[in-house]
């Protein structure tokens, strides 16, 4: 079995167990239930190997999306050439993987391997909570509203704007309340990155509703801010959450390694044909 504690915030729990040990079934139906409640899973692992990071996404019910060297895992850092994000420093604004095709990425995983001397936290915004701290008469009326989401693989420190995209930049429509098949709940997903526009409403409309979402998303009591370790696996809800992170350091290392994974199998954030598909991790 596992122990469970509350993160302090509104989200989250840390976890304890055996975790490069065999795992039982109490144990795997254990995780499942406290990933769906708490939507973000901590465990202090010094020692976590690779497949029991795999292993982890696995037991969640998703299949592990796989990078382009056709592994389940993959390097996020601001050292590695290896890295598709090697010797980025820049901010990322708040959103979710991959928000931009048909299905995004169920969950994400990232293990803390080196983290600068300086603080360098992720920042988690629970689109869960935004939904239950709406009106009534708010979510009554953003009940059948579409936002589209595009990326442009020009960095994560500035919204992306249609107008200025390239033709052949990947977009998708989703609705602004999401129903999320892992938590059970429905997630406001109106990002500060990807999405463009409210289907519809053009304009000054549109973008008073997404500022409208962003006041109850990003209130200060409605955010989690991980300041990492190393060892520490995070693990969290794509959908119901979403993530952001300041400007690095100048000056440390800073890699993770990261497994993620959909629920429907499959679908890769790094198998585009579009030129720069490099430049569309965000390291968290």
């Amino acid at each position: 079995m596992i122990a469970v504690n509350s993160l302090p915030g509104p989200l989250g729990a840390e976890v304890a167990f055996d975790y490069n040990g065999e795992w039982d079934d109490d144990t795997r139906t254990a995780l499942r239930e406290t990933f769906r409640r708490y939507h973000l899973i901590l465990l202090r692992a010094p020692d976590l190997l690779v497949t029991k990071q795999i292993e982890l996404m696995e037991t969640l019910g998703l299949e592990p999306d796989k990078w382009l060297d056709g592994e389940k895992f993959g390097y996020l850092s601001n050292s590695l050439k290896s890295a598709p994000n090697d010797g980025q420093h820049s901010a990322y604004l708040y959103h979710s993987d991959l928000m931009w095709k048909p299905e995004p990425i169920s969950a994400i995983s990232l293990y803390a391997m080196a983290v600068p001397s300086e603080p360098s936290p992720t920042f988690f915004a629970s689109g869960v909570g935004a939904v239950a701290a709406l009106p009534d008469d708010l979510r009554a009326q953003w009940a059948s509203e579409q936002a589209m989401f595009l990326i442009d693989f020009n960095g994560g420190d500035t919204r992306y704007n249609e107008e200025t995209a390239s033709p052949e930049a990947p977009r998708a429509t989703h609705p602004i309340l999401f129903d999320d098949a892992i938590s059970q709940r429905t997630s406001l997903i109106i990002d500060s990155l990807f999405m463009v526009k409210i289907v519809g409403k053009e304009g000054e409309e549109g973008e008073s509703i997404r500022r409208r979402a962003h006041e109850y998303l990003y209130d200060t009591g409605n955010v989690y801010r991980h300041d990492w370790q190393v060892g520490d696996l995070v693990v969290w809800n794509n959908v119901a959450l979403q993530h952001a992170r300041e400007k690095l350091p100048d000056q440390g290392e800073r890699t993770f390694r990261r497994v993620s994974g959909t629920r429907s199998g499959g679908i890769s954030g790094w198998e585009t044909n579009y030129k720069k598909a490099k430049q569309t991790v965000s390291s968290g």
